[in-house]
């Protein structure tokens, strides 16, 4: 079972701030997210997520991290310039198509 550690900051809501975490991937799929500064764990069970939810919107939400580090890699200053629009209407557009589904 193939296992890759990444860390990104994210919002810790038990600090209430952005902190350093660590993303657990196994089989290529989020599997644990541990906050550095609390070490709070948050569990993904892929199992409920699949039962759940449809397969390519989980997949898409799954694997938005490394999709982003790739666009992010490729050129910089469009990712830069692109990210604080769709900070704002990401999560309205998610939801959105949540909803629709």
């Amino acid at each position: 079972m193939p296992k890759n550690r990444i860390e990104a900051d994210l919002f810790c809501v038990i600090c209430e701030k952005d902190t350093p975490h660590e993303i657990e991937y196994k089989n290529e799929q989020i599997s644990q997210i541990t906050c550095k500064e609390c070490s709070i764990q948050i569990q993904i069970n892929q199992e409920f997520v699949n039962n759940h939810f449809k397969e390519d919107f989980v997949k898409r939400v799954l694997s938005k991290p490394t999709r982003m580090t790739a666009e992010m890699e490729a050129d910089l200053s469009i990712f830069l310039k692109s990210l604080p629009s769709r900070v704002i209407s990401k999560p309205y557009r998610v939801y959105k198509e949540y909803k629709e589904k």
